[in-house]
């Protein structure tokens, strides 16, 4: 019994063999069979690359400006137009989670500005992605908010640039 099994060996060998190369194949084969595809997964990721970069020049333009406030009407306008423009490559439950994120880095300016915190403002104006503690709860809650919506935002971009 030991030297049949030793004569099957190499046959189950190469057997297993040819069956990942032919899977391999038919994975190869189904990606490249519609040349669309990838063309439009690079489209895909080019329009959430671009919405990612529009959301962190909010996030700097907030930064900015300590006297006055940014349009923020102005810059929800921007990314909406963008993301209808946009729309064939985006799922439409981002855009609320997208203004979502806007509104919560606006209402993050308005609490740290109005504090009167010399240290979270520096700290802010100088584009700290994290604000230091402060006793402030209402900066706290704002900073923890911008902070979880960003990285949802964060994680979607990625997955969607990843997947070409």
């Amino acid at each position: 019994m030991s030297l049949a099994v030793q004569q099957w060996g190499p046959v189950f060998a190469l057997l297993g063999t040819l069956i990942v190369a032919l899977v391999g194949f038919y994975q190869w084969k189904k990606q490249h069979s519609n040349p669309n595809r990838a063309a439009n997964a690079a489209a895909r990721r080019e329009a959430y690359e671009g919405l990612w970069q529009r959301l962190e020049q909010i996030n700097l333009d907030l930064r900015e400006q300590r006297e006055t406030n940014p349009e923020l009407s102005q810059r929800l306008r921007e990314i909406n137009t963008y993301f209808i423009s946009h729309s064939l490559h985006f799922d439409d439950a981002d855009q609320l989670l997208i203004n979502e994120y806007v509104a919560a880095m606006n209402l993050q300016r308005q609490k740290i500005f109005t504090a009167g915190d010399e240290d979270v403002a520096s700290a802010f104006a100088a584009t700290w992605t994290t604000i230091p503690p402060t006793l402030d709860a209402e900066i706290n809650a704002a900073s923890e908010q911008v902070r979880a919506l960003r990285a949802k935002v964060k994680a979607l971009v990625q997955r969607v640039a990843g997947s070409t």
